[in-house]
């Protein structure tokens, strides 16, 4: 998330603005458990070479209630909060299959 000045639609998201205010595990949704299929079929990672991770891009509509007098952290930009060599995107999901992982990017804040 970000805060966007009182012209949101004039808002070009560029500099350290960006928060994380949430992350699902890559096993996990919610609480609600997802299973892979044995032999891999559908999935086409790619990230054990550089370049070869893909994204899975989302998005969902959210009600902020409250003040809002916290100072979200740690403040990332986009791009360049990812180089692409970070060990959990350059991943290997097929062999070794990983027992962990953890999510790129910065720490969830927390408030």
């Amino acid at each position: 998330m970000t805060r966007a000045p009182g012209n949101a639609s004039a808002f070009d998201g560029s500099g350290q603005v960006w928060f994380k205010v949430h992350q699902i595990s890559a096993v996990t949704d919610g609480g609600s458990s997802i299973t892979w299929p044995d032999n891999g079929a559908g999935l086409t990672q790619v990230a054990s070479t550089f370049g070869g991770a893909q994204f899975y891009i989302s998005c969902g509509q959210i009600n902020v209630t409250g003040g809002g007098g916290g100072t979200p952290g740690p403040l990332v930009s986009i791009p360049g909060v990812y180089t692409g060599y970070e060990p959990s995107i350059l991943i290997n999901i097929y062999s070794p299959i990983p027992a962990n992982y953890t999510q790129p990017g910065p720490a969830v804040w927390t408030g």
